[in-house]
């Protein structure tokens, strides 16, 4: 004689109930109905899913159903830096410089003007306060000097009174000694949509890279230099680097060469926002992901 269904310690369970029933229809011969042994299953495998699984994995995928497939996710909007980058002519490339101005910033200037390009310098109001000679000398020989927060925080991890006060304390340094930013780019890219809109009430509009030379990652000059033209991409756009790192300095004359070998014609950051004539209504609405420095 078979043995009976046992229960112990679970006697109480809803599964226990139930191979007591099985067991009953086993033993009086009868068949046993595919449907409620299909309903049993399903309560097992929930049970177990209840049980082993963690409460945010039980969403179920809306493409699980059957008859339906996945659908393709939309891809997150671009920053304008990169719509600038992809907007403008071909061969219109803005060089900007981060973080600055430093010790080396004098040297840069000689190497710019040797080689006649007006660059665009995105600059700390602590920096642009301890060498106003340097900010002044940007401008008289050409180039323009813009925003770029006071002393380099993540902005995303500050309160308004805070945002507010990074962008306003630089643009009151800088304006005392003769610029007039039009332009803000946050520390490390960094954004979010709400220091979008703190900055165009500020009356500068946010404005990123399309070609970064990486020269906060790699301090050689061949390295700096192979970042900025990629095989396969063209000469435009908006490049990327940091007048605080003397290999940045050392590698701007090959970098230079090269970019004008290549068809650039070097403009600024505003000579650039006019010919790639980008609506201010493109400027970014989602947040990124922290650049490094």
């Amino acid at each position: 004689m078979p043995r009976g269904w046992r229960c112990r310690p679970w006697r109480h369970s809803w599964w226990c109930r139930a191979g007591r029933g099985l067991d009953k229809r086993r033993q009086s011969d009868q068949p046993f109905p595919i449907v409620n042994s299909g309903v049993i299953m399903r309560r097992f495998v929930m049970a177990l899913c209840l049980v082993l699984v963690p409460e945010a994995a039980l969403a179920w995928p809306s493409w699980l159903s059957f008859g339906t497939e996945p659908k393709a996710v939309a891809p997150r909007s671009r920053p304008p830096g990169l719509d600038f980058g992809d907007k403008s002519k071909a061969g219109d490339c803005a060089i900007t410089f981060d973080d600055g101005p430093g010790p080396h910033t004098g040297v840069l200037l000689e190497l710019l003007a040797t080689h006649k390009v007006k660059a665009t310098f995105f600059v700390l109001g602590q920096h642009a306060r301890a060498y106003p000679d340097l900010i002044r000398r940007m401008l008289a020989e050409g180039h323009e000097v813009e925003n770029h927060s006071w002393d380099h925080p993540d902005m995303r991890k500050l309160d308004e009174a805070a945002r507010r006060k990074e962008i306003e304390d630089t643009m009151a340094q800088l304006k005392s000694l003769g610029a007039d930013p039009h332009f803000f780019r946050p520390p490390y890219g960094a954004y979010d949509p709400a220091l979008v809109e703190l900055a165009r009430k500020e009356g500068l509009e946010v404005v990123l890279w399309s070609r970064d030379s990486e020269d906060w990652r790699y301090h050689s000059v061949s390295a700096i230099e192979g970042n900025i033209l990629p095989a396969g991409q063209g000469a435009h756009g908006i490049f990327l680097f940091h007048d605080i790192h003397d290999s940045t300095i050392a590698a701007m004359g090959g970098v230079l060469d090269d970019l004008g070998a290549h068809g650039c014609r070097f403009v600024t950051m505003g000579q650039y926002r006019i010919a790639a004539a980008v609506s201010p209504d493109q400027a970014p609405t989602r947040p990124t992901e922290p650049h490094q420095r």
